[in-house]
């Protein structure tokens, strides 16, 4: 009823390449800079916990420790869902900017704590950020970019960023070593130069805009008169998420989420202090060694994703990388009991197998979600996993209390959680796709299988 309205496909896919370049940017240095902002909590945690409690004792240290990762991954969760929902209600760009100007300025003011229950309030805050950007980032980048090949290494890309920002943390950690861990949380305020560049270059994704002009359409014409599809852009992305069409790939992808998050922030994670332990005193260099050659590994993980989805399905990508996390993980923390060169080695293998997860995730939500519930969708799975990572984040320290104050075990405990991800990598369905072009826009199955291109989602929804 109002697709003569509707602007020549041409037009659409010129400006959608138009903005692909600076959005790719953007998100990439936005989740290049959280990941350095989140990471900085896991190198600084020993020293600044055994500071501001002014103990030694390992048990204690990890109590407190994991509660304010507790803080941390709630407002992450907090986060995801919130952010989420107001990118699918209000749009993508300003969203983006407020998330990222939060987790920044929140990770500087970690700097100025002096207690730990005021460090807690800081990384909740930092998390609610970071949450927001996470789930935001890669929906805008996939929005902006083609189904297929392009959306496959943009997300690629996009992975190979939080690589980069564990290793400017480690990179940090090695020149603010002996100033103390005040300094390393001061440089996470450095993101917030990000948003400057946001503002003013990129542009909300063509498929959001169209959608906004055909809910403002839609918003005087009683629900009844609707067709199924129109409804679904005037719904509560909330209410649109768990309908009947939507529930179960809402459940898969949260269990998906869940798997990984919790293995690898509440398992792998605690590698630095593990390093520690390892090592009997404060292990500066040792510890940024560690996230430099896990970083470097997950930057070959991202690398590999492209390959791995244009070639298998994605159950049998989240099988691998699910299986990989498992067993290197373990492998690590039971079979490694003095620091030597095969702490490293390790330490690359678990960056390989435990980004492989995330990454194709990410592409996967874009993938099999509409438009107008992508934000919602990706902020729901996200924010359950990273509640339940509280959750065993907080049960961590009674495990570590369990296992005699050895972060290892526990760690390699709660890396069992990646059996979770294996068994819903079953029940993953394989996304149809669009063509983008003119001339092919049949639905098929593919390996990169996407719900619908960003350049025709409207076109799509009038016919």
């Amino acid at each position: 009823m109002a697709s003569s309205t509707l602007p020549d496909h041409g037009v659409l896919l010129v400006k959608t390449r138009a903005a692909y370049l600076p959005t790719l940017i953007a998100t990439w240095l936005g989740e290049c800079f959280d990941a350095m902002d989140a990471t900085i909590y896991f190198i600084a945690m020993y020293p600044a916990v055994s500071q501001l409690l002014a103990t030694k004792d390992a048990v204690q240290i990890g109590w407190h420790g994991s509660s304010i990762l507790f803080c941390f991954m709630l407002g992450w969760a907090i986060g995801s869902v919130f952010f989420g929902f107001v990118a699918d209600k209000l749009g993508r760009k300003n969203t983006l900017c407020l998330t990222i100007l939060l987790y920044a300025l929140a990770c500087g003011l970690c700097a100025l704590v002096q207690t730990t229950w005021q460090l807690a309030i800081c990384r909740f805050a930092v998390g609610l950020g970071i949450g927001g950007e996470i789930a935001l980032g890669a929906v805008m980048l996939g929005e902006t970019s083609r189904p297929g090949k392009q959306r496959a290494w943009s997300m690629a890309a996009l992975g190979t960023s939080f690589g980069v920002g564990c290793m400017l943390c480690g990179l940090f950690n090695f020149g603010t070593g002996d100033l103390g861990w005040r300094y390393l949380f001061a440089v996470g305020i450095i993101p917030a130069l990000v948003t400057f560049y946001i503002r003013f270059k990129i542009s909300e994704p063509e498929c959001f805009e169209e959608l906004q002009k055909k809910r403002f359409d839609l918003q005087n014409i009683p629900r009844i008169l609707l067709k199924q599809h129109e409804r679904d852009l005037v719904t509560n992305p909330f209410v649109l998420a768990f309908n009947k069409r939507n529930r179960r790939s809402i459940i898969v992808v949260t269990l998906l989420a869940t798997s990984a998050i919790v293995g690898y922030w509440a398992g792998v994670s605690w590698m630095p202090a593990w390093i520690n332990q390892l090592t009997g005193h404060e292990a500066v260099n040792e510890r940024s060694t560690a996230t430099l050659c896990m970083s470097v590994g997950g930057f070959l993980g991202a690398l590999l994703l492209p390959f791995m989805v244009n070639n298998l399905r994605y159950s049998a990508v989240f099988k691998i990388g699910f299986i990989a996390s498992l067993v290197t993980a373990i492998s690590t923390f039971m079979l490694i009991e003095t620091y030597g060169p095969a702490v490293n080695y390790a330490a690359f293998a678990v960056g390989v197998a435990t980004y492989i997860p995330f990454i194709a995730l990410q592409i996967y939500i874009v993938d099999a979600f509409k438009t107008e519930l992508r934000g919602t969708a990706s902020g729901i799975a996200w924010s359950f996993g990273r509640v339940i990572a509280g959750l065993a984040a907080l049960m961590t320290g009674p495990l570590i209390a369990a296992f005699s104050g050895s972060y290892g075990a526990a760690a390699a405990c709660v890396s069992l959680v990646y059996l979770l991800g294996l068994t819903a990598a079953f029940f993953v369905r394989q996304p149809v796709i669009q063509e983008e072009h003119s001339d092919r826009r049949k639905p098929r199955n593919a390996r990169t299988g996407s719900h619908i291109p960003a350049v025709v989602a409207v076109q799509t929804l009038h016919k």
